[in-house]
């Protein structure tokens, strides 16, 4: 059983890219910590799991302000989300598209991303 609400969940995801496209780093952290208290872990599918704060800080020193996102579509079942998202260089307006799944479970979350 979750112990986050399908509003949780949307208010979550949809803030968290608009942080992230903002360049709101500290902000959007702030969300992944309240959302998941005992933590997350990140999974580029096809390789291993990371727990969340490393891979996020490595995401971040890797992307932040160089990438956007914009929110393609949300889909909520449950404890678990599926999106569509487009990632947008800002430099060459390139489109990188990406399907990422959110599980939310006794205050943890699991991200996996499909790029």
């Amino acid at each position: 059983m979750s112990d986050v609400s399908k509003q949780d969940i949307e208010n979550f995801i949809t803030n968290q890219y608009r942080l992230w496209s903002e360049n709101r780093i500290d902000e959007m952290m702030d969300l992944f910590r309240a959302i998941a208290p005992n933590g997350f872990t990140i999974q580029y599918v096809g390789a291993p799991e990371v727990e969340g704060e490393k891979a996020m800080a490595d995401m971040i020193a890797e992307y932040a302000g160089k990438i956007r996102t914009d929110l393609v579509r949300l889909l909520i079942n449950g404890n678990e989300a599926a999106t569509v998202v487009d990632n947008i260089r800002n430099d060459t307006e390139q489109v990188i598209p990406s399907i990422e799944t959110y599980r939310f479970e006794n205050g943890k979350m699991y991200v996996r991303y499909f790029h």
